[in-house]
């Protein structure tokens, strides 16, 4: 029998609990009194989840969610603001320190210079922006400066350079305003609060804010929905300990398909407020979009085929998408998974492989389900007879599920990812559509010919043949060789990965070929292409060395377009020098001679067509 004093100590427990909440620190008015949040729609905060929720608010601190969008301090900056010089073209920028502040002197637009102090941080993984705060009459904004700290070269890297664009003449020409862009997808609960919205000089002298969000980066209540009525049913102990209320907030696993997707994909999927009338009250309030609503009854996601408004450029959205209507930018994560069989005929949500709580916060895939067990977890049959399937040995590389069906053809941050629309490899298909093929991102040394023939042997004459490929090149070609030399600039950051990628396959007569091609790719005119260029070809160096490494690692990609024409032809020099006596024979198509010498006329009339293929894409 239970003593008088547990009984009374249970009974009265619950009480000590209210008066706790209620007389002891606050986490809510802690949080809301920090610069830039609001507490407004209902948002409490991650604080106030993490009273009661420790385990699950550790595990997402863990997430680079939650560093996405920081206050400027010596704990949150990454870069080192130690006076270097970053130059680009005619402009030069210097970050150093200024005690406690960070600043960065950036070119002035009377060809001087002047002091910006950086107020705010973006990203944390990858690579972290920085933001001033620029005073705008009776409101402010958050403008990026022009130079970025890289975390893995750990090195700055003008913003010009990490997207899909040539080389530019200077900075600043992907200056961007956190209050009208950033705020919406790396934060919680925006209030972005445009206050110039009617006035007619917006245009010329731009934005001016009063912006706010419920927590800097994404929090609890971006997956769960705002959570004051939660918070404040669960201050109750009756609900509390009872459990006979309902919990007022969402659960991502609780919902059905379309609702669990359009909970990543309020961010993770490009779009336009649905309907466009609607993009007035964006700038002003936010977005209308709420955990567990449908997605569809507010925004339309941005496909190959939307309309573009007014003057912008005419292939602004198309750009973002290979020809077959695949998105070859990240941020279209959700068109690609709701254009999938596995999503439109099946159960899939992005859940089935992502676990926002538990696992490695680098790509958070769940971790009960290594490797292909993330698909045949439905794809069982295929699952217990991997090899009858691939016809690749179980434990190759040609075995994976993603290497075929999620390949990495997505170019963004300065990486390439996986492709998150789920189809089967095509050559024909991605041949008409520019789009790189999955099995020659793996086989490099082979062509969509080749390709064909093996796909229909194995499973049918549905796969047809090529007999065109978009980019112009000649069909007989090596695929990787095509999109590396002659595809647009997507397509060659594609094919110049693939090349340093783990279990890739390249053939005795190509492998000097492969090396040269990488060389040529790393004096392209596309700065974010010849850095995965180089970066692969000191892939291939460390696996089987031609001598070349030290010059590799000696090329700067953002050295000048004179400078870069002396590396190419020293490395293709010392390539042809490191494979004699070692490498085979060069195959036929591999664009080289016996000598191992590159066959020049034939490599520039592949480069010439690039210029029918110019891109340019930013964000």
């Amino acid at each position: 029998m239970r003593s008088l004093s547990t009984t009374l100590l249970c009974l009265v427990a619950p009480a000590f609990v209210v008066m706790a909440l209620h007389w002891g620190h606050d986490p809510v008015a802690a949080e809301a009194r920090a610069p830039l949040i609001h507490r407004e729609q209902g948002y409490v905060g991650s604080a106030t989840c993490a009273a009661c929720h420790p385990d699950h608010h550790a595990s997402w601190r863990r997430t680079f969610h939650s560093t996405m969008t920081q206050l400027a301090s010596p704990a949150i900056v990454l870069g080192r603001f130690e006076g270097q010089v970053v130059r680009y073209g005619r402009d030069a920028a210097r970050p150093f320190r200024d005690g406690e502040r960070f600043c960065i002197e950036v070119p002035a637009a009377n060809g001087a210079s002047r002091i910006a102090e950086v107020a705010l941080t973006v990203g944390s993984r990858r690579y972290q922006q920085y933001f001033e705060r620029q005073v705008r009459g009776s409101g402010a904004a958050f403008v990026r400066l022009p130079i970025l700290w890289h975390v893995a070269l750990q090195r700055w890297l003008p913003l010009e350079t990490v997207f899909l664009g040539p080389d530019a003449e200077g900075l600043g020409e992907h200056a961007s305003v956190w209050n009208e862009n950033c705020i919406f997808c790396h934060n919680t609960g925006p209030i972005p609060r445009l206050l110039n919205l009617a006035d007619p000089a917006r245009g010329v002298e731009g934005g001016r804010f009063d912006s706010e969000v419920g927590e800097l980066g994404i929090a609890c209540e971006a997956c769960h929905g705002p959570g004051s009525e939660h918070a404040a049913r669960k201050r109750n102990p009756l609900v509390r300990y009872g459990g006979g209320d309902a919990h007022a907030i969402v659960d991502p696993k609780q919902v059905d398909q379309e609702r669990a997707v359009g909970l990543c994909g309020q961010c993770h999927g490009a779009r336009l407020p649905e309907p466009l009338a609607r993009l007035d009250a964006w700038f002003t309030t936010g977005p209308t979009f709420r955990a567990g609503d449908r997605l569809a009854e507010h925004v339309r996601p941005i496909r190959r085929d939307t309309p573009v408004r007014g003057k912008a450029d005419p292939e602004l959205f198309s750009l973002r998408f290979w020809g077959d209507g695949t998105p070859r930018l990240t941020a279209y994560e959700f068109q690609g998974v709701t254009d999938s069989k596995c999503y439109r005929g099946g159960k899939l949500t992005c859940q089935s492989c992502h676990a926002m709580h538990t696992g490695d916060p680098r790509g958070q895939l769940r971790p009960d389900r290594p490797g292909n067990e993330l698909c045949t977890q439905c794809h069982a049959e295929i699952g217990s007879a991997v090899a009858a399937h691939t016809h690749h040995r179980a434990d190759s590389a040609g075995s994976s599920c993603v290497a075929c069906h999620m390949p990495k053809i997505v170019f963004g941050i300065l990486e390439v990812h996986r492709s998150h629309r789920i189809d089967n490899p095509d050559p024909s298909r991605d041949a008409e559509a520019g789009r790189p093929h999955a099995c020659t991102l793996c086989h490099l040394d082979q062509n969509l010919a080749w390709s064909a023939a093996q796909m229909q042997r194995w499973w049918g004459e549905r796969y047809r043949t090529p007999t065109r490929r978009a980019d112009g090149a000649p069909l007989e070609l090596a695929d990787a060789a095509a999109n590396l030399l002659a595809g647009d600039a997507a397509a060659r950051a594609v094919a110049a990965n693939a090349f340093g990628e783990r279990g890739v396959v390249i053939g005795p007569g190509f492998e000097a070929a492969a090396r040269a091609w990488l060389a040529v790719t790393m004096g392209d005119g596309y700065p974010s292409v010849r850095l995965l260029a180089r970066r692969s070809l000191l892939a291939l160096e460390a696996r089987s060395s031609y001598g070349i490494g030290d010059l590799v690692r000696a090329v700067d990609h953002l050295a000048d377009a004179d400078a870069r024409r002396r590396d190419v032809f020293a490395l293709l020099d010392r390539i042809a020098t490191g494979a004699r006596g070692r490498a085979a024979v060069p195959a036929t198509t591999a664009l080289l001679d016996a000598d191992f010498r590159l066959q020049l006329p034939a490599v520039v009339r592949l480069t010439d067509l690039q210029g029918r293929n110019l891109i340019a894409i930013g964000e």
